[in-house]
């Protein structure tokens, strides 16, 4: 009973977020610890642009009947079990004559938002279980 909750819909998208948004971080901790190091590339992790296809695709959504034209539309129940981030090591481009392209100001600004954009999703998952909770209990 409990693997169909969490099988289906926002939490495993928001989980599928999470796991990328470490696996940036880490990425982006071994660009910053290889800035002197020479001939590094940097990489980078190919997440949300995979997330935002896959939600868009309309094979993956469950479309509903509308009755007022100011209904909106609900999508369906993506398990998101084949959504993985890639990563791309970034060799076509060069700060400094050893080689390394690595910028500390751009790999902390990256840091920072991937921050954010992890902090944000760990809210919405925890607003995702209290609705379940609420479901669940009737109390919040």
């Amino acid at each position: 009973m409990l693997e169909k909750i969490f099988s289906s819909g926002t939490l495993p998208i928001l989980n599928k977020s999470m796991d990328a948004a470490t696996l940036r971080d880490s990425v982006i901790a071994d660009n910053i610890a290889n800035v002197d190091t020479p001939g590094f590339k940097r990489t980078e992790v190919i997440f949300e642009e995979k997330l935002k296809k896959v939600l868009n695709d309309e094979s993956n959504n469950v479309r509903l009947k509308l009755t007022d034209p100011r209904h909106f539309q609900v999508g369906g129940q993506y398990d998101g079990a084949d959504l993985q981030p890639d990563l791309v090591h970034v060799t076509g481009e060069s700060y400094r004559n050893d080689g390394n392209n690595v910028d500390i100001d751009v790999e902390m600004a990256k840091r920072t938002k991937n921050e954010l954009y992890y902090d944000s999703l760990a809210q919405c998952m925890s607003k995702e279980i209290q609705l379940l909770r609420l479901a669940i209990t009737g109390k919040g």
